[in-house]
């Protein structure tokens, strides 16, 4: 909305003076302070109307000068950096790391010009536990690489209930990703639908969806047949996830592995 309105300012019949720029220049600066270190906005839309403005500005105050801007970054008394910013380079974007942070910088602006400044700061921080409305529970049988069968078959058993603030859960998709190399029996998976939590199910792109009415804090157990396709080396687990069909962020993810998967015979 600021954008529109710089907009505005600049377009008006007639010109707007030296003073209305001058004035434009607080709407200026605070549009520069919602800019990402990546130059955009918080959304496309934004982004679009906040470059068109700016732009605006700038081909409405731009002087040509033969003088360049010195801009100097010092740490403690100590030079970091210096950019020169002048008529070949003022488009072009100069960037430098800071050597330390936190600490205290000073940033000179010297000579005839305009130059914008930006300081960027990242960082990582572990993300925090989750709590999931669901607790899913997803077991292999047989569970360890036990006899020439669990090379090439086992079962996938599934337990999930409701955890949530709620009594019961919407409609909820469990969706299980096959280990690569395995596909599903499907006359196993079809079975489930002869339970009454279980809607339908479907077998898609080598995941299993099963689709249950609701979920309450009653555990629902369920359980089907996955047969080697592919033989595979080394193979890494796979996930299963279960949510809520119209409470998307209400979800919880477990993975499994196959029973032989530290086996390199498996191959």
């Amino acid at each position: 909305m600021t954008s529109y309105v710089l907009l505005a300012y600049l377009t008006a019949q007639p010109a707007p003076t030296s003073e209305e720029l001058t004035s434009a220049s607080h709407i200026v600066k605070w549009i520069t302070k919602q800019q990402n270190s990546h130059g955009g906005f918080s959304s496309t839309q934004d982004t679009v109307v906040a470059l068109q403005a700016l732009s605006r500005y700038g081909a409405a105050t731009f002087t040509r000068t033969g003088k360049p801007t010195q801009v100097t970054i010092q740490h403690s008394g100590t030079l970091v950096t210096k950019f020169q910013v002048d008529d070949d380079n003022r488009l072009l974007l100069q960037q430098t790391s800071l050597p330390k942070v936190p600490e205290e910088y000073t940033m000179t602006v010297t000579g005839e010009g305009c130059v914008y400044l930006q300081t960027s700061l990242r960082y990582n921080i572990l993300p925090e536990k989750a709590e999931f409305p669901f607790a899913l529970e997803v077991q292999t049988l047989p569970q360890s690489c036990d006899g020439p069968k669990a090379h090439t078959s086992f079962q996938i058993s599934l337990k999930v209930s409701y955890t949530g603030s709620r009594p019961a859960s919407n409609m909820v998709i469990i969706d299980a990703k096959m280990v690569s190399g395995f596909i599903p029996l499907k006359p196993t998976v079809k079975m489930l639908e002869r339970s009454n939590h279980v809607s339908r199910t479907e077998v898609s792109n080598n995941h299993v969806l099963i689709y249950l009415d609701k979920v309450t804090n009653q555990t629902l157990s369920m359980s089907f047949t996955v047969l080697q396709d592919v033989p595979v080396i080394e193979l890494k687990p796979a996930i299963v996830k279960v949510y809520d069909y119209y409470e998307t962020d209400e979800f919880a993810i477990a993975e499994y592995d196959a029973p032989c998967s530290k086996d390199h015979g498996n191959a």
